[in-house]
């Protein structure tokens, strides 16, 4: 990664219509992706799960807490209410943001607490004060960046920007567990004492991603439009269009994480695993998501979003349903390097979804009406998401100290085929609801869509209306023909 974006001659950053997209802010919105990364690796996946699971927490515990961010995003009604009256995107943005990362203080003192009942109360009301402060900031810097990005080079420019961040991720993860594992080696009478030094970090990290915000210019937002606020939140459920594409993220944010969040707990719990595996897995998701990113924003710009999507949607499925495989019917000497294989495909595939679903969710929102559309479709997809992980909770509670196995019996044995524990009957469902989503997708238009080069219309509805429009024409003109006829044999 270069060491100063905005130095950089090579990069070949397109300017928007306003000249506002120009090299510093190009840099500064990556720099952004990359500090925001770092905070994410370092106070989420295995490595708040770990800590959690440290302190005593169940499977259902960290289905709560995994949900509160997705249920926090109820914030963004008052955030889309914010917006659209003070119309100061940058601003509100920064100072909620700045306000929000102010909160991860206290997370710091968190392992040190002797009471471990206190200390995952204090861990959940951080996250719970966090959240819904972070999605009001979330919801003006999409609308704003929504705005400042020119569209036709969403895909390049966002790519590059979650390639950066991804490799900030993994060093991130990286540091965080050399950490923990370096100072419960240290220290082995005071094991959680290296989450002290990565929750730190994090806060470092916060801070620095405010900073890049600052430096990214803002854009006035077009005058405002007239109705009441009811109407304004209306607009994104009248769009049929827009509307199919909330369903669709919503349904597939709940497959996603009703698996995503017990990856760390299955690891860890059913398989024995230390945090160094799951950390270390993860980077290497990662790694496959930098290596995939480049490929996945060509196909984006060149075909669709909804192309990517159709491809990397089923590759994530197989990679969840390999996590369960890789361990039938009991782990063996080859559990690992399967699930290592499955983590890569995972990653690889999470690269495209990601990319893919902001991007068109962004394409199909309509121009200078972002704040509501996206900030609605936010709302959604992350109710959507919050009861995944708690839906998953209770499946995996509901089945706890229970099993599922198939034996069949071969000369005078027993040979058991699969043992199905309670996470695994998680990721099994998890899969067919992901399946079901993916059912939703052909009925999407997105602009811009093209089958081999060849631009398409995929809205199923506006293709039938066509084709009634053109049929009548023609039935008319030919009405219309035959009357001249008879007119010229009577004449």
């Amino acid at each position: 990664m270069p060491h100063d974006f905005a130095s950089t001659e090579r990069l070949a950053v397109p300017a928007s219509g306003d000249g506002l997209f120009t090299r510093g802010a190009f840099a500064a919105l990556v720099w952004d992706g990359v500090f925001s990364q770092a905070l994410g690796s370092l106070t989420g996946g295995a490595l708040l799960v770990g800590c959690a699971l440290a302190l005593g927490a169940s499977p259902a515990y960290v289905g709560v807490l995994s949900a509160i961010p997705f249920f926090a995003q109820l914030a963004y009604v008052p955030a889309i209410i914010l917006v659209e009256r003070v119309r100061q995107r940058k601003s509100i943005c920064v100072a909620v943001t700045f306000l929000a990362r102010l909160m991860l203080v206290p997370l710091a003192v968190v392992p040190l607490l002797s009471d471990r009942g206190l200390a995952l109360m204090v861990l959940l009301l951080c996250f719970a004060l966090v959240g819904p402060l972070g999605a009001i900031g979330g919801c003006a810097w999409m609308s704003w960046t929504c705005d400042l990005v020119p569209r036709e080079r969403l895909g390049a420019v966002f790519s590059r920007r979650q390639l950066a961040a991804n490799l900030s991720g993994i060093l991130a993860a990286l540091a965080g567990a050399a950490v923990v594992e370096g100072w419960a080696a240290a220290r082995p009478h005071l094991p959680l004492g290296g989450y002290v030094g990565v929750f730190s970090l994090a806060i470092v990290a916060a801070m620095g991603s405010t900073w890049f915000l600052t430096r990214m210019p803002d854009v006035p937002m077009p005058p405002k439009p007239p109705g009441d606020l009811r109407a304004l939140f209306a607009r994104p459920f009248r769009n049929a269009n827009f509307r199919r594409v909330m369903i669709f993220l919503g349904c597939w944010s709940f497959a996603s994480n009703m698996a995503m969040p017990f990856f760390t707990v299955y690891l860890m719990q059913d398989l024995g695993c230390g945090i160094a595996v799951p950390a270390a897995l993860a980077i290497a998701g990662q790694l496959a998501n930098l290596a995939s990113l480049p490929a996945w924003g060509k196909l984006s710009d060149r075909f669709s979003n909804k192309r990517v999507i159709a491809m990397a949607a089923p590759l994530l499925l197989v990679a969840v349903l390999g996590w369960v495989l890789a361990a039938e019917p009991a782990p063996h000497m080859l559990t690992l390097p399967l699930i290592v294989m499955a983590q890569l495909m995972l990653g690889a595939a999470s690269g495209g979804l990601d990319l893919a679903c902001g991007n068109i969710a962004l394409k199909t929102a309509p121009k200078g009406e972002a704040t509501v559309y996206l900030g609605t479709n936010g709302l959604f997809k992350s109710l959507c998401g919050g009861v995944g992980p708690v839906a998953g909770g209770w499946l995996a509670r509901s089945f706890a100290g229970a099993s599922c196995s198939l034996t069949v019996p071969w000369q005078g044995h027993a040979i058991t085929l699969f043992t199905l524990k309670p996470l695994a009957v998680v990721f099994l469902v998890a899969c067919l609801a992901g399946l079901l989503a993916l059912t939703r997708l052909p009925g999407i238009a997105e602009p811009g869509e093209t089958i081999l080069g060849l631009p398409v219309l995929c809205d199923l509805r506006l293709r039938a209306k066509a084709a009634r429009a053109a049929g009548a024409s023609l039935a008319n003109a030919g009405w219309a023909g035959r009357g001249r006829a008879r007119k010229t044999r009577i004449t």
